[in-house]
């Protein structure tokens, strides 16, 4: 891997990490999961769901925090696969 290759891998981690981390903590809350637990729970809704991981993270984190995903799908898969745990699904 080329310097440049590494460094642009370095800032997409960067910013997409926060919202995973956020998003397993939720999930590790409502759930009684282990962090590994959590992770595999949205990397499996994610593959099933075909949708990138770091959006989805994003859209449960946002939905946990009463905000309202700007993606219909989105909110969609949420509410299918955790409208039960969380508010204002």
């Amino acid at each position: 891997m080329h310097a440049d290759e590494f460094e642009n891998h370095l800032e997409a981690a960067l910013v997409t990490r926060p919202a995973i981390e956020q998003a397993k903590g939720v999930l590790t809350g409502q759930r009684c999961a282990t962090p590994e637990q959590a992770f595999q729970e949205l990397r499996h809704v994610s593959q099933n769901h075909n949708v990138k991981l770091n959006e989805l993270a994003a859209a449960l984190v946002d939905t946990a925090a009463g905000r309202t995903p700007g993606n219909a799908l989105l909110r969609k898969i949420i509410w299918q696969e955790w409208g039960d745990i969380l508010p204002n699904c």
